[in-house]
């Protein structure tokens, strides 16, 4: 019978204890259920403080920037394209068994005259425009040769550039020689070429024409 009783008693605190101990969690989860909406509130209520404060400084900082005038909008025309200046046309004297004569632009003014073969020689004579020469060649047709070729004019018609070629025949050696004139027809300078080009010779080429002097310095 004591037996039976304290088994009966026992049974009663372990059920008292187990009932305390589920109304203990019961009430821990409610409390922390309770903080946590707690602080859901006070986040949403500073966050839309937080809003206020972002909406009245971005409305403060509209009205304080002023407000500039709209500048009126240049319509700006294509700028036409230069035209590519056009390449003088260089007249080419035509030799023929009379020779040939280049006159100065819109003149009947020589400026260069090339005399017939004769004999296996000729002239190339330049002239001022007052019918002065200023300059010439000898060219020949025999063992050995010379000849000239005017390569280009000026716009008014005087020589730019002339071309001579001497061949001694026999000789190793073979010459070219460039002459510059300038719009009166006068030489200015002159290239001297020789093959085979030695150094010494490359370095050492050019003279210059003295016009007082006639002579190349």
């Amino acid at each position: 019978m004591k037996r039976a009783f304290f088994g009966l008693l026992i049974l009663v605190v372990f059920s008292a204890c187990e009932n305390t101990a589920h109304h203990a969690t019961i009430d821990a989860a409610s409390n922390a259920r309770q903080e946590l909406n707690s602080l859901k509130r006070e986040k949403a209520r500073l966050q839309r403080e937080v809003d206020s404060l972002k909406s009245k400084t971005a409305g403060k900082e509209h009205a304080e920037q002023p407000q500039l005038p709209k500048e009126p909008v240049e319509e700006t025309s294509p700028v036409p394209e230069k035209p590519l200046r056009e390449t003088i046309e260089q007249p080419v004297i035509k030799i023929n068994d009379k020779g040939a004569v280049h006159y100065f632009k819109g003149t009947r003014k020589v400026a260069v005259r090339i005399t017939p073969w004769k004999d296996n020689r000729r002239e190339v004579i330049c002239y001022d425009v007052n019918g002065n020469v200023t300059y010439s060649f000898d060219d020949v047709r025999e063992s050995y040769s010379q000849l000239t070729e005017v390569v280009s004019f000026h716009e008014n018609g005087a020589a730019h550039r002339i071309h001579n070629s001497t061949n001694p025949g026999a000789s190793l050696y073979f010459y070219e020689t460039n002459y510059t004139f300038d719009e009166e027809n006068y030489p200015v300078q002159k290239e001297e070429i020789e093959y085979p080009q030695t150094l010494d010779k490359m370095l050492d080429n050019v003279r210059h024409w003295d016009r007082e002097k006639r002579a190349w310095v």
